[in-house]
């Protein structure tokens, strides 16, 4: 049986080589502009994802849970803007069993805050 011409001698050379820089080439467009990812960086996104759709669920009861606390939202009108969080984590330990930690506080206070903004406006 023969041989096709282009995968004989320099015509081979040529074609492996095509094949090569082709597979290279969509690798390279497809990381860089198509979108495609590592596992580790899905892994990232997807935990990324999971902790914003937790934060938009508890941030509403935990901003509820404030303002239904005792002299929370006048010492929180009186914190400062870098202690507020802080305020926030001393009346607010859990909420639905979650710790309240950093970022959590983080985004109640900014709940707290538009909260607010909303009741200052109302009246």
């Amino acid at each position: 049986m023969r041989m096709p011409d282009i995968l004989q001698g320099e015509a081979r050379t040529r074609f492996l080589q095509g094949i090569a820089f082709g597979a290279v080439a969509a690798m390279a467009i497809g990381f860089m502009w198509g979108g495609w990812v590592t596992g580790g960086t899905a892994k990232t996104m997807s935990a990324t994802a999971e902790n914003n759709g937790r934060m938009s669920v508890l941030v509403p009861i935990c901003v509820a849970q404030f303002t239904a606390a005792d002299g929370a939202v006048a010492k929180f009108k009186a914190a400062g803007p870098y202690s507020k969080d802080n305020v926030i984590s001393e009346y607010v330990k859990t909420v639905a069993s979650t710790s309240m930690d950093y970022s959590f506080a983080r985004a109640c206070a900014a709940g707290v805050e538009a909260e607010l903004s909303k009741t200052a406006t109302k009246s």
